[in-house]
């Protein structure tokens, strides 16, 4: 027994991709229909036409991460106020970038995107912790995506699809925050004198140094930390707090070498002395 839905599966499958059916509609919606989700994922045929024989109309779920071949931004817009590609523009990215994406049942957007070799991309929530900002979040290792299929509300962009684009890298600045960190800016925020424009180029300071990739890490953290230290010196914000927001950023960073490890005397060190040299070049500071 053959179907719309199904003969979409087996072509996803065909393709290399995993897949399993979730509900399609109701409180449930989306949920698997397999005793373990994403981890009953198949590509073998028979068992695809075994599920959508039982439910023909049932979503087709994927997972997401380095098994499947692809990592997904999920772009939301259903919610009140900043959407995710007011998030995606504040970030940089005015133009979406040029790599295969769905348009979801909700208005929103799927960007695919290849996963990087060194760094592995789990599953984010919300504007703080991993997230990367409001209503912008991935599915990486450990996730899962529903894709497009008849009658399902997601349909794969007519411009920007796996038959016309390949999976682009994933930008640096779209990394995912790291997820164990031990403070975010709303925490460490102070009672009073940071205004929101001192809050925004904090944060924008913070991500630059934090996705910074390798080779670059060590002319970021001194470019960021130099910048913030002349809205220090111009009384923008309180020197304490960007010193201290900026050693908390700069110690997230990566190691990319295992031979040459980032230690925190070192960090430290590196964001004093551009700091330092940030507010001797505030306007209005003294040089003597």
């Amino acid at each position: 027994m053959g179907g719309p839905t199904v003969d979409t599966a087996l072509r996803y499958a065909r393709r290399g991709w995993r897949v399993f059916p979730c509900q399609l509609r109701g409180a449930r919606r989306k949920q698997p229909l397999t005793k373990r989700g994403f981890y009953d994922a198949s590509s073998d045929p028979a068992q695809i036409r075994e599920w959508w024989e039982r439910s023909p109309h049932a979503l087709i779920g994927s997972p997401t991460g380095r098994l499947t071949g692809f990592v997904v931004l999920d772009m939301d817009s259903k919610r009140a106020g900043a959407t995710g590609f007011d998030t995606l523009a504040e970030l940089g990215f005015a133009m979406l970038p040029e790599t295969p994406m769905a348009h979801t049942a909700s208005g929103g957007l799927h960007l695919y995107f290849e996963p990087p070799d060194r760094i592995e991309i789990r599953n984010t929530a919300g504007a703080y912790g991993a997230g990367i900002g409001p209503q912008l979040d991935w599915r990486g290792e450990g996730g899962s995506i529903i894709l497009p299929s008849p009658d399902s509300g997601y349909v794969w962009d007519p411009h920007w699809n796996f038959e016309t684009t390949i999976l682009a890298p994933v930008p640096a600045v779209l990394l995912p925050r790291p997820a164990d960190r031990p403070l975010s800016l709303q925490r460490m925020r102070p009672a009073s004198g940071l205004s929101p424009y001192a809050e925004a180029a904090l944060d924008n300071a913070c991500r630059r140094i934090i996705a910074a990739p390798s080779g670059e890490q060590e002319i970021t953290v001194n470019r960021e930390a130099f910048a913030i230290g002349t809205l220090a010196g111009a009384g923008a914000i309180p020197l304490d707090f960007a010193r201290k927001v900026l050693v908390w950023a700069a110690r997230q960073i990566p190691n990319y070498d295992s031979r040459r490890p980032w230690r925190a005397t070192e960090i430290d060190r590196k964001i004093e002395r551009a700091f330092s040299d940030g507010l001797r070049h505030a306007p209005g500071a003294s040089r003597a």
